[in-house]
């Protein structure tokens, strides 16, 4: 188990722990390997839905930046995607998101 701190992909046996507690924790729900779809699948539960929300702040914010700077946005959309889901994350729960070997 290793903390994620820096963009990059993950391997074939790597998989991210959600910070949220899920009602069977050792389950495949808490693990996963797309933040967008596991968020949107739980955004019914209050704490995913208020990652999606920041995520959506701090997306916003990072183009909007890249933009001013004039950086082409559309080569960087998920680099940009990826950095503000863990920054949205970390906001909310204080902590990094763990990624997990299989």
């Amino acid at each position: 188990m290793s903390k994620f701190g820096e963009l990059k992909k993950l391997k074939k046996d790597e998989v991210y722990k959600c910070p949220f507690p899920h009602s069977h924790p050792r389950h495949k729900q808490a693990f996963f390997k797309s933040f967008a779809k596991h968020f949107r699948i739980f955004s019914n539960r209050d704490d995913h839905f208020t990652i999606i929300q920041l995520h959506e702040e701090i997306i916003w914010n990072l183009k909007r930046s890249a933009a001013e700077k004039g950086e082409n946005i559309d080569d960087n959309i998920n680099k940009i995607s990826h950095k503000a889901w863990l920054e949205a994350i970390k906001k909310n729960t204080g902590r990094s998101i763990k990624v997990i070997k299989k």
